[in-house]
């Protein structure tokens, strides 16, 4: 079996740093609005395996305090048998001073990777064929190389004083057992005015990834907006979230090239009726879709596509998880899931004595489908004919104030383990 549980995947699960994806600005409180407000310290090591960086140790950690419950800083540094390595410090929810809605989540990392697998072209034994990283190219179509790789990301986000954030940019949730029980942040009313969160985002990103064949560096810049209106962000159980942005790369470094891009995802959330052996029961699902009007798949020299890890691409940890990172790329994108999200009554893990420092509040079991595809062009039709798919079990658990998952997918590529902090959307 395949495995591809790398950089934060392997972190996140073991530390409690959120997800860099998703959405907070919360308090927890157990029990009433009075309770404990929830926070931890850690400071962690771990080992790991896979087939791209082989066996590897590190050490790494996090924090936040009762403080600025909502803002947590963390970092973690690895190193494996094969010679590759990672350095990543990071800040989650930064509250900017003199400010009351303005927020930062800063992050960098620095790392060098052997025997990486990239699904671009170069391999000589598929020239003539559809090209690497497209929709009909080969599973086998990659180069293995040595990379060194650079990321800077720094997103902005203004929550706007409506609906549950009219009067406080910092929500609170009263919990029991880790399931919401009182004061919901959304799924209270349609009206953006009423309920929800909206929140403007703009994220200045830089990523260089220089490699024995290739050097592509991008920095470039997303204007977005999110509206979500669902009950509990950390583990949704009803409403919906909306996102949409446009990326922007001016060309402004010796090896980046202009292009742009334009996204939008729908996540939706059903609740089912409990039964005698289930606490929750939920239905997840969610669309998304990207277009790069730039793209031109004429162009020989590439100058106006965005590099194969920025534009629209299915793969990896987030979206069709039974494919490696990246598995494919084009000017066109779309993808569905659907997940069955099942909690247990049975819910053992608080009562064992030596998993009590990891506060496990609840486990879940997940059932997974996923269909997707790129192209060259966005057209329905193209994009909902040969669609790749594949399907799999999942487990979520919630460690103090957030939810890790694993989950063990498969495709008719092979099959994977994808491991990360945070719901899958």
């Amino acid at each position: 079996m395949k495995k591809s549980i790398l950089e934060l995947s392997i972190l996140a699960l073991l530390l409690n740093i959120p997800p860099l994806e998703t959405e907070a600005q919360f308090i927890i409180r157990q029990d009433d609005a009075a309770g404990k407000i929830r926070t931890h310290k850690l400071l962690v090591p771990y080992f790991f395996s896979t087939d791209v960086l082989d066996f590897g140790i590190g050490v790494g950690g996090s924090y936040n305090s009762e403080n600025n419950p909502e803002t947590t800083y963390f970092g973690t540094a690895y190193a494996t048998e094969n010679g590759s390595w990672l350095t990543l410090l990071g800040g989650y929810n930064i509250r900017v001073p003199k400010t009351e809605r303005f927020y930062i989540r800063p992050h960098a990392s620095l790392g060098r990777y052997t025997q990486m697998r990239l699904y671009v072209q170069g391999n000589p034994d598929y020239a003539g064929l559809p090209p690497a990283g497209s929709n009909g190219s080969s599973a086998n179509n990659y180069i293995e190389v040595n990379e060194q790789e650079a990321i800077v990301n720094l997103e902005m986000r203004y929550t706007l004083p409506l609906g549950n954030y009219a009067e406080n940019a910092l929500h609170t949730y009263i919990v029991k057992e880790g399931r919401l029980v009182e004061n919901p942040s959304g799924a209270e009313s349609w009206n953006p005015l009423q309920s929800g969160k909206t929140t403007l985002v703009l994220t200045p990103y830089y990523q260089q990834q220089y490699t024995d064949v290739i050097g592509v560096e991008t920095l470039n810049f997303r204007a977005g907006m999110e509206y979500d209106n669902t009950d509990f962000i950390p583990n949704p159980h009803r409403g919906y979230k909306v996102t949409a942005g446009y990326t922007y790369d001016p060309d402004w470094l010796s090896d980046t090239r202009q292009w742009n891009m334009v996204d939008g995802q729908i996540d939706g959330y059903i609740p089912l009726p409990d039964t005698s052996w289930t606490r929750q029961q939920t239905i997840a699902l969610s669309w998304w879709s990207a277009y790069s009007p730039s793209y031109d798949s004429g162009s020989a020299d590439f100058s106006d596509r965005p590099p194969y890890f920025a534009g629209p691409t299915l793969g990896g940890l987030w979206r069709m998880r039974a494919y490696p990172s990246y598995r494919f790329h084009d000017k066109a994108a779309i993808y569905y899931t659907a997940e069955y999200r099942i909690m247990p009554e049975w819910q053992p893990f608080g009562k064992i004595s030596w998993l009590k420092p990891l506060h496990i509040r609840w486990w879940q079991m997940v059932l997974v489908g996923e269909a997707g595809r790129v192209a060259p062009t966005w057209n329905f039709e193209t994009l909902h004919s040969d669609m790749k798919y594949d399907f799999g079990i999942g487990f979520r658990g919630m460690f103090n104030t957030g939810v890790a998952r694993i989950d063990f997918m498969a495709s008719p590529e092979g099959m994977t383990v994808a491991a990360m902090f945070g719901q899958s959307f």
